[in-house]
């Protein structure tokens, strides 16, 4: 369960691009983020944006088995270009979020001690 709804099955290659053009602009910092959860902003966001990459991920993979696709295909092309790079970016920002949520735990056994 994700603590912010986002957009749900297939569109066309641009309309894919626009959406995670979104999510790395807040990635990125350029805009807000959908929620404000102090410490744990940045891996909630980062890792429901992931769940979501991957499910559009797995959607291309299914078409891809079951329709035959062309090496040009728009929604091919998104697959294996900028929808793997975002999926990694948002892996290393899973990951970041996390170490900061481990130094601010940190920080809080020190203070209690």
């Amino acid at each position: 369960m994700q603590k912010f709804p986002l957009k749900k099955g297939l569109s066309s290659a641009q309309d894919l691009h626009d959406e995670i053009k979104e999510y790395i602009d807040v990635l990125m910092g350029h805009i807000n983020p959908p929620i404000a959860d102090g410490v744990d902003t940045l891996f909630e966001v980062s890792s429901t944006y992931l769940a979501r990459a991957k499910e559009i991920e797995i959607k291309l993979l299914e078409r891809e088995r079951n329709t035959k696709i062309e090496s040009g295909d728009e929604l091919k092309k998104f697959r294996t270009g900028e929808l793997r790079s975002f999926i990694e970016l948002c892996k290393s920002a899973q990951n970041q979020g996390s170490r900061r949520i481990t130094v601010a735990l940190s920080e809080l056994n020190l203070k209690e001690n």
